[in-house]
């Protein structure tokens, strides 16, 4: 699996962002489960997921606090990186 994300470190604490497809947003159902896909990966940290209209403007999907920071930040300021390896929830197994 390999996707789009980044960790924010705030003083009232740490959530992730992870970038999807913009129809995902749509339905808050869509949201919240994959949102729960990505948890393994960011175990016990809220995920706000964020997209980018035809404009380029970022949508998001969360925690509100954690939407209206990114908001604030501004999504080119997100320290993206690529996540490519297996959750930690699936090496702790290994």
């Amino acid at each position: 699996m390999s996707f789009d994300g980044a960790v924010i470190e705030r003083q009232d604490g740490t959530f992730a962002v992870v970038a999807v497809k913009l129809h995902v947003l749509g339905y808050s159902g869509t949201c919240e489960e994959m949102a729960a896909k990505y948890a393994p990966f960011f175990p016990e940290m809220p995920i706000v997921l964020m997209s980018q209209d035809a404009n380029g403007v970022p949508k998001y999907c969360g925690n509100s606090d954690c939407v209206a920071y990114l908001t604030e930040l501004g999504a080119s300021a997100i320290p993206w990186q690529t996540y490519t390896s297996v959750p930690q929830e699936e090496l702790a197994l290994r």
